[in-house]
């Protein structure tokens, strides 16, 4: 058998298997239950958390015919500060730093002396 057989049926036994593999976790895949269970990782003693499913655990419960209802006015009054422009208490915390509350000014690094060489 040369090279190029040998790669080929290793090649063509590796998708048979793992095709095989697909199959039977399909099979033996249990019903999907009600509530998603989230999974974490752990890699090395670094707990990765699964993000993705808490979100989806997190998410309000659609209201059956609510969205419907609205109108853009009412879907635009409804959108958080920051997306719609208007006044947002933790964004100018975070501008004005330890300025907040004490100055009308925002809080700036102090500006580099710069000392030509001689």
């Amino acid at each position: 058998m040369t090279a190029c057989q040998w790669s080929r049926h290793t090649l063509v036994t590796l998708v048979g298997l793992s095709l095989a593999g697909i199959a039977w976790a399909q099979a033996t895949a249990p019903a999907p239950a009600s509530k998603p269970v989230c999974v974490d990782a752990e890699v090395d003693g670094v707990r990765t958390l699964s993000y993705g499913c808490l979100n989806r655990q997190l998410a309000p419960t659609p209201i059956a015919g609510g969205a419907a209802s609205q109108t853009a006015a009412e879907a635009l009054a409804k959108r958080p500060s920051n997306q719609v422009g208007t006044f947002n208490l933790s964004g100018e915390q975070n501008r004005f730093g330890a300025n907040w509350g004490k100055s009308v000014t925002p809080q700036r690094p102090p500006a580099l002396q710069v000392v030509p060489p001689r």
